[in-house]
């Protein structure tokens, strides 16, 4: 359901004019931080299934991380909740 979630947030401020969030902490949503989730689809790109790449590609955008990215520390329910 978080994957559902994230991704309808995401398109939602892709329709609304947004840009696409690359970089934690740019795009918080109902206590989603986009940023950090596309960010993760990014990096763990090799582990969708081939309906969530093509999804990811063609309606938001999304394309794999590069092998020069590096995971950002994760973020705590507190630091979310700071955040928003």
């Amino acid at each position: 359901m978080e994957w559902q979630r994230c991704f309808h947030l995401t398109r939602v401020q892709l329709e609304a004019g947004g840009e696409l969030p690359m970089e934690a902490g740019t795009v918080v949503c109902q206590g989603e931080d986009l940023g950090r989730w596309v960010r993760a689809q990014r990096l763990g790109w090799e582990k969708l299934t081939t309906v969530q790449q093509w999804m990811y590609e063609h309606v938001l955008g999304i394309t794999p991380a590069g092998e020069d990215k590096e995971p950002l520390p994760r973020c705590t329910q507190a630091g979310k909740w700071a955040m928003n």
